[in-house]
């Protein structure tokens, strides 16, 4: 492989040349931290692990070579949102007076990519508590490699940006309630999984039942690669839950008749056209492409206030005196309840959606645009994964596929029969 191969090449290809000793998983490390070092001004690292990347890589060659291969990440770099633990490594939750923050233990993600014999490359910028506290961090400073005027956007914006630079295959990163637009923007394929099949455990993130920890990649074989070694349940998270079924088997195809709703959410300007073209892609392959609607319910505004109230628990907990907290939400004990009735009532709506509709397909979230599918998918734990769908206007535009909970593999299926 080329060294421009290396450098956008996905998870399988990279195995496949690194399981049968074509590439040199210390060369490949080291390929990834020199281009990190010439992209600097993207300011999509929080902190370059240089040391720990060169021994897990000559651990990951060593082993190779001795004939023991771990499976598909067993050598190939990768690079987490700095709000996962890192044992030993600083790990500052995008909050500058936690510089020095190192945590004792992994976080579980952490620790099973480990296992897998991947290489850590560094912490990725993020949101303070990503996103959890309205004050700056190191993650506004990080630039969407397509117009570096611009920021990557999202609460954990390194994880796409530096993907899309080709400054490592995959990352992980996490999400909240509020539209994510870092993938869309930076044209990265991005999986936000049911809650609790990634295990949360060592990832602050900035709400208990609303955030989640998902991988950004170059395509949805790597999303499904990464969740297929990932998943599955974490005694030390009680909210964690078995992996999906048939992860395993996700392939470039759909079920014939698999019907996907069109949510026709706000698609203005140049991305209507790869909307359009998203939707007769699907259609071709033999999908029941019909329009649907999302229920009018509160979306955002009973996300708003549980991720609030959240947010002020956690962090009141994890970041101590020393550190900026959120603004108090202003919302009363009352309010948090009827949201939390409201909550309810969006489960119970989004579960009659998917009762119609198999997937659902919308525009990816653009910017701050309100989004209520956003609040939606949070609010109900569903698995959301987006796609990039071509260029608008010179920049990359996108789509998001919903699914119900725990059919990742159908939405992955879906995925990839897309940008194949």
């Amino acid at each position: 492989m080329s060294e421009a191969d290396v450098a956008w090449a996905g998870i399988a290809a990279l195995a496949r040349a690194l399981r049968a000793r074509e590439l040199s998983p210390v060369a490949l490390a080291e390929g990834c931290l020199a281009r990190n070092d010439a992209a600097a001004a993207l300011g999509a690292f929080a902190f370059v692990a240089r040391d720990r990347a060169a021994a897990d890589a000559r651990a990951a060659e060593a082993e190779l070579a001795g004939g023991r291969w771990r499976g598909p990440l067993h050598g190939v770099p990768f690079a987490l949102a700095d709000v996962v633990d890192t044992k030993g490594i600083p790990t500052a939750l995008g909050v500058p007076a936690l510089a020095a923050r190192t945590p004792e233990r992994d976080a579980t993600v952490a620790a099973r990519l480990a296992e897998q014999g991947a290489v850590l490359v560094g912490k990725l910028a993020v949101l303070p508590l990503a996103g959890a506290v309205a004050t700056v961090g190191p993650g506004a400073r990080c630039r969407n490699p397509w117009d570096r005027s611009q920021g990557a956007g999202g609460p954990t914006p390194g994880a796409a940006a530096a993907v899309a630079a080709g400054l490592v295959p995959f990352a992980l990163g996490a999400q909240g309630a509020a539209p994510d637009p870092s993938a869309a923007a930076c044209g990265a394929t991005a999986l936000r999984p049911t809650y609790g099949v990634l295990s949360r455990r060592g990832a602050m993130l900035g709400s208990y039942d609303l955030g989640a920890v998902g991988p950004v990649a170059r395509a949805a074989e790597d999303c499904a690669l990464l969740l297929d070694a990932l998943a599955g349940a974490d005694p030390r998270d009680p909210s964690s839950v078995a992996a999906p079924p048939g992860l395993p088997r996700v392939s470039a195809r759909i079920a014939a008749g698999l019907r996907i709703g069109v949510l026709d959410l706000p698609a203005a300007g140049p991305w209507s056209d790869p909307f359009g073209e998203a939707q007769e892609t699907f259609r071709s392959a033999g999908a029941l492409v019909a329009p649907a609607a999302l229920p009018e319910l509160p979306w955002a505004d009973a996300a708003a206030i549980l991720e609030g109230a959240e947010a002020e628990v956690i962090a009141g907990a994890a970041l101590g005196d020393a550190a900026p907290r959120p603004s108090p939400s202003g919302a009363t004990a009352a309010d948090y309840v009827r949201a939390s009735r409201v909550r309810g009532e969006a489960q119970r709506a989004l579960a009659a959606l998917l009762e119609r509709h198999d997937l659902v397909l919308a525009p990816a979230p653009r910017g701050d645009a309100p989004d209520p599918l956003s609040a939606a998918i949070a609010l109900g734990g569903l698995p959301a994964l987006t796609l990039p769908a071509g260029l608008a206007g010179g920049k990359p535009a996108a789509v998001r596929l919903v699914a119900p909970p725990l059919e990742e593999a159908r939405l992955l299926s879906a995925g990839l029969l897309f940008q194949a």
